[in-house]
């Protein structure tokens, strides 16, 4: 009667264990990232009555006569499935669509979470709700592509986004210019402008004509027309206008390559090779406003000479000659003026954008993610946070790039508890019932041990 007692009372504490992780799922329905866990029973330890004994000649075998001592907790396990989506259009709040963790940097070291309510501080550092620091790749210079950024993927370190060159973005020189549209070939000239930018961000804009050759219909001369006048009245000087405003003058040698280009009988350009013209001998230094005194502006692209002589390539190749409108404008293809930070953003892979006044971008950070091959094995610690474990595997310190997981960082939304309110209740009903009957165990033992004392009577 006392091993039906000591039963009893071990359903009684397995049953109130699954109630408190069931309440604790349920007070967490709306806890942003939180998984919810899930436990399961297993028998206690078996008293053996009667050992089994095995057939022979004379007799059968008999099986093991054993009585169970109750139940004990067999598991209480995290379940990691994805949450729902909530939508807070707030763009520094992150959701992961998939697998994988959230770096943060505690006090202790690395953290994880599948919270993603990230905002940024005072100094630009990218926080979570306890003000841990979000870790992720920094961007670097690229050197096979200057003036562009590269994501190098090492120790994640704490992302700030207002550190170093991030709050700018410098001036960078015009190297490449793009003609687009169409020559009508009743029209000789056609003159159109052409418009670059120096190393300190000015922008020129100068004259750039073109001219059907006499002899041919299908070849249009290039050419940079001068003025006929520059400063103290003398010819010969070529105009540019500074910043849309100011006009100066140059006066050296510019050089044209090729000086033509030729259209076929298609009315498209007759060989591709062809249709890069190339000018160089743009020397800066040699500007001189209306009164004939040296401009101190900036250097140009493919810089030799010092650093001052400059070349611009211009692609024609997608020009036409119909019978139709002119249609044919130049543009920049690179080059800008400097410009600050108005605005930052983060795509699908985790990789952080800053915007610039100038209307450039360039990439600042990435966040990569935690992966384990156990996620199961963390430990919760509180506010939103997971631990490593012996049984989790360990964070190598680096991370895994969100796409190489199969998963996606989605900005402006949250990803939700994903307890599941029907199912919580249902167990709680299957619970209490369990509950009640261990309950029943003691009460029912109770009373045969009073019924037994009473034999005294």
């Amino acid at each position: 009667m006392m091993r039906s007692m000591y039963s009893g009372v071990s359903g009684l504490r397995v049953h109130q264990t699954k109630m408190d992780v069931i309440s604790n799922n349920i007070a967490n329905i709306n806890t942003v990232g939180f998984k919810r866990s899930s436990t399961s029973f297993k028998d206690s330890f078996n008293q053996t009555l009667t050992s089994a004994t095995a057939a022979n000649a004379d007799r059968g075998g008999l099986n093991p006569q054993q009585v169970g001592l109750g139940a004990n907790v067999g598991s209480i396990v995290t379940i990691m499935g994805q949450g729902a989506a909530q939508r807070t259009d707030y763009g520094s709040d992150l959701m992961i669509d998939g697998d994988g963790f959230f770096i943060v940097k505690d006090p202790d070291g690395f953290s994880f979470t599948r919270a993603g309510v990230f905002e940024i501080d005072a100094k630009g550092n990218l926080v979570d709700a306890n003000g841990y620091k979000v870790c992720g790749w920094k961007a670097v210079e690229d050197p096979d592509n200057p003036g562009q950024q590269k994501v190098v993927q090492d120790t994640v370190t704490p992302i700030n986004i207002y550190e170093g060159d991030n709050l700018y973005v410098g001036a960078q020189p015009t190297k490449n210019i793009e003609f687009t549209g169409n020559f009508d070939p009743s029209v000789s000239p056609q003159k159109n402008t052409i418009s670059f930018y120096d190393t300190q961000g000015n922008k020129y804009t100068m004259n750039f004509n073109f001219e059907k050759d006499k002899n041919n219909p299908n070849i249009w001369n290039v050419s940079i027309p001068t003025t006929a006048a520059g400063p103290g009245g003398a010819g010969g000087n070529l105009e540019i206008t500074i910043n849309n405003e100011k006009k100066v003058y140059f006066n050296g040698t510019l050089t044209i390559s090729p000086a033509s280009i030729e259209f076929d009988q298609n009315g498209k350009i007759k060989d591709p090779t062809q249709s890069i013209i190339n000018i160089s001998g743009i020397d800066l230094t040699t500007l001189v406003d209306e009164n004939g005194q040296p401009c101190n502006m900036g250097t140009t692209t493919g810089t030799t000479n010092g650093g001052n002589t400059g070349a611009i390539n211009i692609d024609m190749t997608t020009v036409t000659q119909f019978k139709s409108k002119a249609t044919v404008t130049s543009q920049m293809k690179d080059g800008n003026q400097a410009g600050s930070m108005t605005g930052y953003s983060i795509d699908g892979n985790g990789i952080i954008r800053g915007t610039y006044s100038n209307g450039q971008s360039k990439i600042l950070a990435q966040i990569p993610l935690a992966n384990f091959k156990n996620p199961a094995g963390l430990e919760k610690v509180g506010s939103n946070l997971f631990k490593e474990t012996g049984n989790s595997s360990e964070f190598d310190g680096i991370g895994s790039e969100v796409s190489s997981l199969g998963s996606r960082i989605q900005s402006g939304a949250l990803e939700m508890s994903n307890v599941d309110l029907s199912y919580e209740f249902s167990e709680m009903i299957t619970t209490q019932r369990g509950f009640q009957a261990n309950s029943r165990i003691i009460t029912t033992s109770d009373e045969m041990i009073q019924e037994l004392v009473s034999l005294k009577r």
